[in-house]
C-alpha cells in the first residue's frame, strides 16, 4: 500500500535505492555524518574565537597526499567538507562491531566554495555512491602508497590514505584547485545542534525510520542532538529513497541552519561563537596550513551578513551509472556545471526572459500527441479539490490515465517526479503549470505531480527570477522548502 498523502496509483515502489527489506549486516551506508556541521563549522572556524579553538584543540592530517592534474583552475576560496562515517571513539555506538573495525569513508562530500569578491557562496554535494576515478595517493603516516582505480565509488577514495586522497579526487573531477578540508564527525552534529538551540525542518508525511532513528510528524519541528543527526543520516525516509534525496533534505537543514544563526545574529555574537567552537573542535580534522590562515579571520563575518539569495546549494549532475542503475556517473550537464567553479561564478544565474519577438509571434500548434504514460496527481495546496481542478488540464494534453489523490500535508513548492527517460513527458506537465521542480528516478513507474501552495490559487506558478546553472538540483539559502516524505 502507498504511504499515505503518496498518489494511490502505484508509482512509488516501496523500496527505494540501497534499500532492503531486512536490516544489512553493516549500516555503514545509514550512518552518514552530516553537512550540518561542515558548513557552520567552516562559517565560525575562521572567527577569532573558533581560530584560537582550532589552534589548541583541532587534529590534523596531511593536505596533498594524492596525485593532482596539472591544469586545475585557482583564485577563490575551496575548502572540502568531508563527513566521516568512522566509528572510532564515542561514534562506536552507532553500527555494529564489524562497522567500527572496517574504517572510514566520505560519506558527505561538500565542496564550499567563496568567491574572491566574498559575494557569492556555492556548495556542491557529491552524492557517496558518485562512480569517478580516484588518482594514486600515499598514505603520509603509513607511507603505504594506493594505486589510481578507475570508475570506483567515491566515497571509498577517503580509506586511500586519507582525506586527502578525496581532496585529490575531487579536485581532478572538478579540475578546481581546493585549499583546504575538514573532516567532521557524528558528535560534531550533535553537539552544535544543540548549541545553537535546534534547527527548523519540514517534512510532508511522518517520519519513523527505525534505521536512522528519526521519527517526525508531518510539518515544520525543531531538531537537535539525536534527532538533528538522524534527520540528516535518514534515507528511508525522503522522496525516492536515493542519496539524492537525502542530499535534499541535507541542502533544506543547512539553509534553515543559516537563516536561523543569521537572523539571530550568532555569528556576530562572541559568546555563542566561543560555545560553537568548544562543540565542533574536538570532533574535527583539517589540513595542517587551515588553522595558520590570519587572513580567514573575517569569513565569519561574510557569512553573518551575505545575501541569502548568494548561497547556492547544488548537486552535481548526475545520472544512473551505465553499468549499475543503483549507482551514478556524472552527466554531460556537469562539465558547464563545473566551468562556472572554474572561473569563480555563481551557480545562481538569472532565469531566462521572453524577448519581443517570442511575445509577438505565436508559438506553432502543439502536435496532437497521446501519452499511455500513468501521472498521479495529489494536492497538497491546503486548498480543498485543487487535483480535481487541475488535472483536466493534464487530460487536455494527451494524458489518458490520470488519477487524483489528496494529502493533509501542505508543500511549499510543488513538484515532478518522473521515471528516467521520460523527460519529455515530465516538462509537458511542468510547462502547463509552470513547474520548475522535475527529478527523475528508477523508482517511479509513472509521473507523480505534487502540487503545492504554489498552485493553490493561480493554475499557473510565477517564472522564477533564478535557477541552478546547468540544470543542477538544489536551492538557494533564503529558499524554504519541505522534503517530500513517507513513513518507514
Amino acid at each position: 500500500m502507498a504511504p499515505q498523502g503518496q498518489p494511490r496509483q502505484q508509482i512509488v515502489r516501496p523500496l527505494g535505492r540501497h534499500m532492503h527489506n531486512q536490516p544489512l549486516k553493516s549500516q555503514r551506508a545509514k550512518w552518514i555524518a552530516l553537512s550540518c556541521v561542515a558548513l557552520l563549522t567552516m562559517v565560525v572556524a575562521f572567527s577569532g574565537f573558533a581560530l584560537m579553538r582550532l589552534r589548541s584543540n583541532v587534529q590534523t592530517a596531511e593536505m596533498n597526499i594524492g596525485e593532482l592534474s596539472s591544469n586545475l583552475a585557482s583564485g577563490p576560496l575551496d575548502i572540502l567538507v568531508i563527513g566521516s562515517d568512522t566509528r572510532a571513539g564515542d561514534n562506536g555506538a552507532y553500527g555494529t562491531a564489524e562497522d567500527a573495525a572496517s574504517g572510514a569513508r566520505s560519506d558527505v562530500m561538500m565542496l564550499v566554495q567563496v568567491s574572491e569578491d566574498r559575494s557569492n557562496v556555492n556548495v556542491i554535494s557529491f552524492p557517496r555512491d558518485l562512480m569517478v576515478d580516484i588518482p594514486k595517493c600515499t598514505d603520509a603516516d603509513t607511507g603505504e602508497v594506493y594505486p589510481a582505480s578507475e570508475e570506483t565509488q567515491i566515497n571509498e577514495s577517503l580509506e586511500r590514505g586519507g582525506p586527502g586522497c578525496t581532496v585529490a579526487t575531487i579536485s581532478n573531477l572538478t579540475g578546481i584547485a581546493i585549499d583546504h578540508f575538514m573532516l567532521v564527525d557524528f558528535n560534531a552534529v550533535k553537539a552544535l545542534s544543540r548549541v545553537v538551540g535546534g534547527v527548523e525542518v519540514c517534512v510532508t508525511e511522518p517520519i519513523d525510520d527505525t534505521y536512522s532513528g528519526l521519527k517526525l510528524p508531518a510539518g515544520t519541528s525543531s531538531v537537535e542532538g539525536e534527532q538533528a543527526l538522524a534527520f540528516l543520516r535518514s534515507r528511508h525516509g525522503f522522496g525516492d529513497g536515493s542519496d539524492t534525496a537525502r542530499i535534499q533534505a541535507q541542502q533544506s537543514f543547512l539553509a534553515s541552519l543559516l537563516r536561523k544563526v543569521q537572523a539571530e545574529g550568532t555569528l556576530t555574537n562572541p559568546a555563542m561563537l566561543l560555545n560553537i567552537a568548544e562543540a565542533i573542535t574536538q570532533n574535527v580534522t583539517v589540513d595542517k596550513e587551515l588553522t595558520n590562515l590570519g587572513n580567514l579571520v573575517s569569513i565569519g563575518a561574510i557569512f553573518a551578513n551575505i545575501d541569502l539569495s548568494k548561497v547556492v546549494f547544488a548537486t552535481v549532475p548526475n545520472e544512473p551509472y551505465i553499468y549499475d542503475s543503483n549507482k551514478l556517473q556524472l552527466s554531460a550537464d556537469a562539465e558547464a556545471f563545473f566551468t562556472k567553479l572554474q572561473n569563480d561564478e555563481s551557480l545562481v544565474e538569472p532565469a531566462p526572459t521572453a524577448t519581443a519577438s517570442d511575445s509577438e509571434t505565436p508559438a506553432p500548434a502543439a502536435p496532437e500527441l497521446t501519452y499511455a504514460l500513468g501521472v498521479s496527481v495529489t494536492d497538497a495546496t491546503g486548498v480543498e479539490n485543487r487535483a480535481e481542478e487541475l488535472a483536466p488540464k493534464i487530460e487536455e494534453t494527451g494524458f489518458t490515465s490520470v488519477t487524483v489523490d489528496s494529502t493533509d500535508a501542505v508543500y511549499t513548492a510543488s513538484a515532478i517526479y518522473y521515471p528516467y527517460g521520460y523527460e519529455a513527458e515530465a516538462q509537458a506537465i511542468a510547462d502547463l503549470f509552470g513547474i520548475t521542480s522535475l527529478t527523475p528516478s528508477d523508482q517511479y513507474v509513472g509521473i507523480a505531480v505534487i502540487l503545492g501552495e504554489d498552485l493553490a490559487e493561480s493554475d499557473t506558478i510565477a517564472a522564477p527570477t533564478s535557477e541552478i546553472a546547468a540544470g543542477a538540483s538544489g536551492q538557494t539559502a533564503d529558499q524554504v522548502t519541505c522534503q517530500q516524505s513517507f513513513g518507514y
